[in-house]
């Protein structure tokens, strides 16, 4: 299992230290922010331990050109497990960029890197009256994701956004299906 050093983090840290002070400095750019809803399918190993994962996103965007945007996303998704005793869930955090096809509207390709931060709890039973409690682990997984997306402008300040992206993750490796809107600023 690969673990994420300290020089990622701070390197993840410093992408999200940058993109919020641009946001700022360039307020003649417009911004927005989002919600939407995710369903994770887990690959390979992770598949074999984990269900099914529904969770939700939040997201700010900052629009550099007509057709590259930048993206902050953060999100919490549970996964389904074979067992009732083991709760599995994981926070990601990315930044990234939409390249739109046709200016701000439509299909684009998205490009991610962040963090994943997994937790998994398993319960354990008391056995004649001895025991019991439970038992926590905690990781965070360098994140590389990749995807394509469609958005439909629903008034001029309002879109539904839909995207499919492929995270991979090291061990973790997902396909997720988001469903969302957007608030421009």
């Amino acid at each position: 299992m690969i673990t994420i050093g300290t020089r990622m983090k701070t390197f993840v840290l410093v992408i999200l230290i940058f993109f919020s002070s641009f946001a700022f400095i360039n307020a003649q750019n417009k911004m927005a922010v989002g919600a939407g809803l995710i369903v994770s399918l887990p690959m390979g190993d992770f598949g074999d331990a984990a269900n099914t994962g529904f969770g939700g996103t939040a997201a700010f965007e900052l629009i550099f050109m007509p057709q590259l945007v930048g993206v902050g996303q953060i999100g919490y998704i549970v996964y389904g497990t074979e067992s009732d005793a083991v709760d599995f869930s994981t926070v990601p955090v990315q930044v990234g960029v939409k390249y739109f096809f046709v200016p701000t509207i439509g299909f684009y390709g998205i490009g991610q890197i962040g963090l994943n931060f997994f937790s998994t709890t398993v319960e354990i039973p008391q056995v004649f009256g001895f025991g019991g409690g439970s038992v926590s682990e905690s990781s965070s997984k360098f994140t590389l994701v990749l995807g394509a997306g469609y958005e439909v402008p629903v008034s001029p300040n309002f879109s539904l956004d839909f995207s499919g992206t492929f995270n991979l993750i090291s061990d973790f490796n997902n396909i997720q299906v988001r469903a969302g809107g957007k608030i421009g600023l």
